[in-house]
């Protein structure tokens, strides 16, 4: 590692609705042969003087959708940068490169290490009364994500992504070089991969004692399997003969499905019909093999079969962080167990990515945009005071891996899921890999084994208002919510499930890289389908 490593962070106004907060303090921190290095300022000019003196990378915790929108002024034209999913995530000033460290730690900077502070006193008129603790606190937040980032690089590299350095940590745990493909096998395999199983089977309050179960780490568990990889699949026309080897097929079938089967939509949304309707469904070996043995499927005509010669597995990588998960816990090693948790779950996604989806993006003077659209980009939006402007990957920039991999692992733990729905009694709710049900006591318990089920919480009060819309108290009064695209407290969800419309103001902007600065403000209202 050649260049100096620095974190950043910033106080702002507190997030008041319709307000765009200022920074009126920042600290850049880093450690020079251990000994802790850092500056304040009082002024984002000289914060940015100082910084982009430095030969280093800074790192801001979601600072690619909020501090480093700050510092825009100070981005140099006809100068590339990295976008992902909508996060300004990599670009240079001057000497330094300022990097989003949301990409490779994507959780809250709390679920290492955060110190609780009351943000009223940040407001401009109580300030001044109040500066040691908010710098006191501003300090602490930049050594806590210095501590991460220092390990994560340490550890695992200094990577830009964490899926990136996931693959790349797989590859030297298992020997292994990540199997890569081209657009024709990609868009071939598109149809059998979807996401995970998020279902409404009851809405509106539940009045009556259940229980909220989960697997444990089920994308983990399903790596543990084999699945079907290879550049070169081919058609099959007898189905094989036993459920291992059916498992390693995909599958197009036309067919009756109560609830057993995903089904992608026109406009894209995923459902799992249980109606007396036909329908053709593209899936992987493990839903078929578990919708026939819970005969949960009728009127089968086989249309496709796709087979491939290898099959691969990721049982040295999963034994590797899952024991390092649990070392990490008795040795109350925060980092460490943070970490491992993370790349249990961040590798079988990049075996899916869509390099099709991915852009070359450069900051220009808006009059300038014409003069770049003869060298392939276009217009993308305003970025402060600059124009992004983008155009596709050339082909030897695309990295297809295998879809065929994150296909089958995504299909494995929704087949997982469906088999343990039908052993259930009065199912209300399941989400990837949890369901809420009045009976779960036929499932596989364990608080810690790979792929059973542990109890998260045992209620006696629900309200369900939709798709990640929901709120379950616990017998001790403890809330699990979820409110996917607002922050709604249980109360507010109740009033949704209720069927009441609620007016929802969300208090923080939202920073994109395509326009100024934006709060949202809807009304939500109940949304639970039933199958």
């Amino acid at each position: 590692m050649t260049k100096q490593i620095w974190v950043a962070d910033c106080e702002t106004d507190p997030f008041k609705y319709g307000r765009v907060p200022v920074p009126f303090v920042w600290e850049c921190y880093t450690k020079l042969e251990g000994v802790e290095v850092f500056k304040v300022f009082y002024d984002t000019n000289d914060f940015m003087e100082f910084m982009t003196k430095q030969n280093g990378i800074v790192y801001a915790h979601n600072g690619g959708k909020f501090d480093w929108h700050f510092i825009l002024d100070w981005i140099t034209p006809n100068q590339e940068c990295k976008i992902i999913n909508g996060r300004l995530s990599q670009f240079t000033i001057g000497e330094c490169e300022f990097r989003d460290s949301y990409n490779i730690l994507p959780v809250a900077l709390g679920a290492y290490k955060k110190d609780d502070f009351d943000y009223e006193k940040m407001e401009s008129k109580n300030r001044n009364n109040h500066k040691d603790e908010i710098l006191k606190y501003l300090h602490s937040d930049c050594v806590y994500l210095y501590e991460i980032v220092m390990r994560f690089i340490e550890d695992y590299g200094l990577h830009l992504t964490l899926a990136t350095a996931a693959l790349k940590t797989w590859q030297k745990i298992s020997g292994i070089k990540a199997p890569e493909t081209d657009e024709i096998y990609y868009r071939k395999l598109k149809k059998y991969y979807y996401g995970g199983r998020v279902e409404c089977f009851q809405s509106g309050e539940i009045k009556q004692d259940f229980k909220v179960v989960d697997i444990n780490s089920a994308y983990p568990f399903a790596m543990y399997e084999r699945h079907p990889y290879g550049q070169q699949p081919f058609k099959i026309y007898e189905l094989p003969k036993t459920d291992a080897e059916i498992k390693k097929i995909f599958i197009t079938i036309r067919c009756i499905s109560y609830g057993a089967l995903p089904f992608r939509a026109d406009d894209g949304s995923l459902s799992f019909p249980r109606d007396e309707v036909r329908r053709e469904y593209s899936i992987t070996g493990h839903e078929y093999v578990t919708a026939i043995n819970t005969e949960t499927i009728k009127k089968v005509k086989i249309i496709e079969m796709i087979c491939f010669t290898k099959s691969i597995h990721f049982q040295s990588y999963i034994d590797h962080f899952y024991a390092l998960k649990t070392s990490s816990k008795i040795a109350k090693d925060d980092a460490g167990y943070l970490l491992s948790k993370l790349f249990l779950n961040s590798l079988y996604g990049k075996f899916a990515s869509n390099p099709l989806k991915y852009s070359n993006f450069m900051f220009v003077r808006p009059q300038h945009i014409e003069a770049v659209e003869a060298d392939g980009y276009s217009f993308n939006g305003m970025i402060g005071r600059w124009a992004l402007v983008k155009k596709p990957l050339d082909e030897d920039e695309m990295t297809f891996y295998d879809l065929a991999v994150g296909a089958s692992i995504t299909g494995f733990v929704r087949a997982f899921m469906w088999e343990s729905i039908t052993k259930c009694e009065g199912v209300m709710y399941c989400d990837t890999d949890s369901i809420a049900a009045l009976d779960t006591s036929k499932l596989e318990y364990h608080p810690t084994a790979l792929g059973k089920w542990d109890i998260e919480a045992e209620c006696d009060y629900g309200a369900i208002a939709g798709k990640k819309m929901y709120a379950f108290r616990d017998k001790k009064g403890k809330w699990k919510t979820a409110s996917k695209g607002v922050r709604f407290t249980h109360t507010e969800i109740i009033k949704v499930a209720q069927k009441e419309q609620v007016n929802y103001e969300n208090i923080a902007p939202t920073f994109s890289v395509r326009k100024d600065p934006t709060f949202v403000k809807r009304k939500v209202a109940f949304n639970a389908k039933i199958n």
